[in-house]
């Protein structure tokens, strides 16, 4: 059993030393740096116990610091060495994030979160200690095997440097695991990865073979430049025909949740006023004015086909859509077969989102500057942006044609 006994040159120092036999069967010796007998012997037992489950080869790395805590704890009275599983941790973590950011950032935080505990199986339950640069590494690798970018490989890699850093900085752990882990580098051409526009004779094939719904949704997304989800679910209540010029209002991804409002190009917004009558949405009196919220339809939305439908299925029906149009596809990246997490459809080189950058891509040929562009597409960087942006061949020829002869 441990004792204490106290250092006979009690003047200099007056602590009380532990006496305990090891894993080894030695007789230790070890300062408790306490001054108090009854909290010495608690440290002495802890020490003794640790000991003991040492030389029976039970203690493990989780027992160890639990024992550490519980002498914190009797020691120093109040709660014991705050312990975090990764699980709780990252669960903790994502919380904060969930109320300081914007939901589009948020969910990013949730989806790596899922995706690395899941990784880790049964090792998510232990300490956040245990997690080592190795274990960062092996599920970036993971999922690479995936088909995943570079790009979103390096991103997945800094969304959880920011959970390890913020255990980093509420001293749960002392350092990052993920500040090893180097970059990977992007091996595919620009050419080869990147996304286009549709063309105008594009777009009016895709007109010629959709129905009523589809039309005025490819309208809304060719002229606004707004997103799938946004367009599908406008309901008339989201038209503005009494400002000056006509506005379609979105909501939009912030922090601060600001509406995102769009002038209606004349042939959009000639369009959607005939919609508009068609539904018996709009009132007059003298001069139109912005629409009711009186759903007289039983929902109010613009395209009531297709509002409510999960994106993924909108996306498939407008691949339909692009094969009965005729319109060929390429593959920017080749998917993964299987079931599954780790099985992925192929990305193509068109889609729905396609028309974001046609928008995007033709005020700049037009020569809208760079500015307006982005408030219209709600870009909000112009890093962002300029991926958008696909300059004409012509425009590119009549700008070199500028050039002196030499």
């Amino acid at each position: 059993m441990a004792i204490v006994i106290l250092r006979k040159d009690r003047e200099r120092r007056p602590y009380y030393y532990a006496c305990f036999t090891d894993a080894n069967g030695r007789r230790l010796k070890k300062s408790t740096g306490l001054t108090s007998r009854s909290k010495a012997q608690l440290f002495a037992n802890k020490l003794e116990e640790a000991a003991n489950l040492a030389r029976q080869r039970t203690l493990t790395e989780e027992r160890a610091r639990e024992i550490i805590s519980e002498i914190v704890a009797s020691v120093h009275g109040g709660e014991g060495l705050r312990s975090f599983s990764v699980k709780k941790w990252f669960e903790h973590f994502a919380k904060i994030k969930a109320d300081s950011q914007d939901p589009k950032t948020a969910a990013k935080y949730l989806q790596i979160k899922s995706d690395f505990l899941d990784f880790l199986g049964a090792k998510a339950d232990l300490n956040i200690l245990a997690i080592t640069s190795a274990d960062v590494r092996a599920f970036r690798d993971h999922r690479k095997q995936t088909g995943v970018t570079a790009t979103t490989l390096n991103d997945s890699v800094t969304i959880l440097s920011a959970y390890f850093n913020g255990a980093v900085k509420d001293r749960v752990i002392a350092s990052n695991p993920c500040s090893s882990i180097e970059s990977v580098k992007d091996t595919v051409t620009p050419a080869k990865r990147r996304k286009q526009p549709f063309t105008i004779e594009q777009i009016k094939a895709l007109l010629a073979s959709a129905n009523d719904d589809w039309c005025g949704l490819i309208r809304t997304a060719f002229y606004t430049s707004a997103r799938l989800e946004n367009c599908a679910n406008l309901r008339f209540c989201d038209l503005d025909f009494s400002s000056d010029p006509p506005i379609v209002v979105f909501p939009r991804y912030s922090k601060t949740g600001d509406e995102h409002r769009v002038p209606m190009a004349p042939a959009l917004a000639d369009h959607l006023l005939s919609l508009s009558k068609q539904r018996g949405q709009l009132r007059q009196t003298g001069k139109i004015i912005k629409l009711p919220t009186v759903k007289l339809d039983g929902s109010g939305f613009l395209f009531p086909c297709l509002a409510g439908r999960r994106v993924a299925n909108l996306s498939k029906q407008f691949r339909k859509l692009m094969n009965a149009a005729g319109i060929e596809n390429r593959k920017v990246r080749e998917g993964v077969k299987g079931r599954g997490k780790n099985a992925a459809r192929d990305v193509l080189a068109l889609g729905f989102h396609s028309f974001r950058r046609t928008s995007v891509s033709c005020l700049a040929n037009l020569g809208v500057p760079e500015e307006l562009r982005m408030s219209i597409a709600g870009h909000a960087t112009r890093d962002i942006h300029k991926g958008y942006t696909h300059h004409e061949a012509a425009r590119l020829h009549e700008a070199v044609s500028k050039l002196p002869a030499l």
